[in-house]
């Protein structure tokens, strides 16, 4: 059967790359493009593929989604598609990962094959084996013992940087912390993140990003200015890259 890796741009995914790579494996990388990843991770993607490009390898695939809606509506964008239907993403509701990406990968690949996932050692209680529509899951990492501390020592040894946590700018996974960073680092698309949850307030009542707390982002975000913890504290995007 045929391998697919599900490219995030995380560290794991990375890792699992390169590991595949070195293993002589046999396989096709593909990265979903749904326009709300963190800008870094677009970069970080952009770099990656010149790499493989200048070591003979197969660059990643990257597709865009196609969602329509009932009102006859398609959208390749995540962030245009929740703007256009007044919704906050939450951890209920999970647009970016059902409709936007796994349902895209669904579409191109090839069954019956098997779906590499970049989840290790340190998460191997997420690895849960599915063979579903002739896609059946593999876990090459947690079946070569590598936690997360050795996928990024991997990264290093090949002599590339580390990549942030793969994820949405609008993730209802992020932490008050990744919110501060955002505004920092990204205020455009803090902005735009605020101004979706105003939209969706207003049609949907206090439908918030951060829910349990029934404050606005900017509210939260202003009460907890404090030093930025690791990333890696945040749990990890249901997306399992």
């Amino acid at each position: 059967m045929r391998n697919y890796l599900s490219f995030g741009g995380g560290v794991n995914s990375v890792a699992l790359h390169l590991y595949l790579l070195d293993e002589g494996w046999n396989f096709e990388s593909v990265f979903v493009n749904h326009g709300t990843d963190w800008p870094e991770t677009y970069e970080y993607l952009e770099m990656f593929q010149e790499w493989l490009q200048k070591h003979g390898y197969k660059p990643i695939v990257v597709l865009k989604p196609d969602v329509g809606t009932i009102e006859k509506r398609r959208f390749q964008n995540l962030y245009d598609y929740l703007y256009f239907k007044s919704l906050t993403p939450s951890i209920q509701y999970r647009a970016c990962t059902d409709r936007f990406k796994i349902d895209t990968i669904r579409k191109y690949v090839t069954t019956p094959c098997f779906m590499l996932l970049g989840i290790d050692m340190d998460e191997s209680k997420r690895a849960k084996l599915s063979s579903k529509k002739g896609i059946e899951h593999r876990f090459p990492l947690i079946e070569a013992g590598m936690n997360r501390n050795d996928c990024k020592e991997y990264i290093r040894q090949k002599g590339l940087p580390v990549p942030i946590k793969s994820g949405c700018f609008i993730c209802p996974f992020q932490r008050v912390a990744q919110w501060i960073e955002l505004r920092n680092v990204h205020p455009e698309l803090f902005c735009k993140a605020q101004q979706l949850e105003k939209k969706s307030s207003e049609r949907r009542g206090k439908n918030y990003f951060i829910s349990g707390i029934g404050k606005p982002l900017n509210i939260i975000v202003d009460e907890n200015q404090r030093k930025l913890f690791e990333v890696d504290k945040y749990p990890p995007c249901n997306c399992m890259l």
